[in-house]
């Protein structure tokens, strides 16, 4: 019982980004958030360790009931956080134009992040909880979450209608289509929607009021300064979180791995603090198979294509396509020839090294 709570107490993690952007504000260092998600929570690594578990946990109900619930907590913590920040804009707590910076990096990197929690509760079967989802992915400033996700998980392997990246393909040319599709879609539903999806246009409607409203909120506390502030960090979210699906699947669609519609193929990552703070999204071969299964009863899938680095630093790397690919394709072709003999960093940053001198295709 005791191991069990010490490790549940790792998936509080999550709360970290809102009490951060909240804190930070309130400090006068509005990039705090921002700075702590991107120079320490990849040196996280090396104090937890990778995830070491092959068999679901056995959680203690009492236990497993807290932490399914988390998720929907998670959606009050961000309120509040995003409410104080909206406060502390009207009283002049953000008054330069660097400082307005940092504010927008921050709340880009905490509403990336709040796509995790979200992604998770769209995908329940019970519908207040999945509504809520949506509602969160309203205040992350991309309410088309969840009609993008449930779309992906029908698509497996599909690289034409980017829901996979093509092998070939830069992280800017994928993330252009998919966004341009997903929009497409998106709209299709409002305005032409049927019977069959009128949840889903409900859903819809309701998170892109949410977001609208928090716009405004930012704007009327802060004029151009907290308009500018939220809108660059929604269009942030927006390319962010499709930089995040070319990551856990790039070189896995029908264009690179026979029958990849069956297999539902996805990059992992062992990574402990990853999987606290991203609610397991980085187990993704794993959530594909069982897409219904709550975030702590996933495990790794012993045979998935694992990562060389965390989503931190390999968000950064994809941005420069021709270093993306010298450095990922040899671990592309070891995963394909070699399936069962995963590679982990373990508590390095990275495992490319390991990699080296492996012959690789052109």
């Amino acid at each position: 019982m005791q191991s069990q709570i010490t490790f549940a107490a790792g998936y509080l993690a999550v709360f970290l980004m809102p009490a951060l952007l909240a804190l930070g504000v309130w400090a006068h260092r509005p990039y705090l958030a921002f700075g702590t998600a991107l120079l320490m929570f990849p040196l996280a690594r090396a104090v937890f360790g990778g995830f070491d578990r092959t068999e679901p946990v056995l959680w203690d109900e009492r236990i497993a009931t807290v932490l399914h619930r988390l998720p929907v907590a998670y959606g009050g913590a961000l309120l509040a956080a995003m409410l104080v920040v909206v406060v502390l804009l009207s009283l002049g707590w953000v008054d330069t134009a660097a400082s307005a910076v940092g504010l927008g990096l921050s709340l880009w990197m905490t509403l990336l992040f709040a796509t995790c929690p979200a992604h998770e509760l769209v995908h329940r079967r019970n519908r207040v909880e999945a509504s809520t989802g949506w509602l969160i992915a309203g205040l992350a400033g991309y309410p088309a979450l969840g009609l993008e996700h449930l779309t992906h998980h029908g698509r497996y392997g599909d690289t034409q209608n980017a829901e996979w990246p093509r092998v070939t393909e830069s992280v800017w040319h994928f993330a252009a289509r998919r966004m341009r599709r997903v929009n497409f879609e998106a709209w299709t539903l409002l305005l032409q929607g049927d019977r069959r999806s009128t949840l889903a246009r409900r859903q819809l409607i309701a998170a892109m009021v949410v977001t609208v409203l928090m716009a405004t909120a930012f704007t009327v506390a802060a004029g151009p300064t907290g308009l500018f502030a939220y809108a660059g960090a929604v269009l942030g979210v927006h390319f962010g979180f499709q930089v995040i699906t070319y990551l856990q699947h790039w070189g896995l669609g029908d264009d690179s791995v026979d029958g990849s519609a069956q297999k539902q193929l996805a990059w992992e990552d062992d990574c402990r603090f990853q999987a606290w703070i991203t609610l397991h999204i980085s187990f993704h071969q794993a959530h594909h198979s069982a897409s219904r299964v709550p975030y702590y009863r996933v495990v790794l899938e012993p045979d998935s294509p694992r990562q060389p680095a965390g989503y931190v630093l390999l968000m950064l790397l994809c941005l420069f396509p021709g270093l993306w690919r010298r450095l990922m394709r040899p671990v592309l072709d070891e995963w394909k020839r070699h399936p069962r003999q995963v590679l982990s960093p373990g508590r390095r940053l990275t495992c490319f090294s390991l990699y080296r001198g492996r012959t690789t295709a052109a």
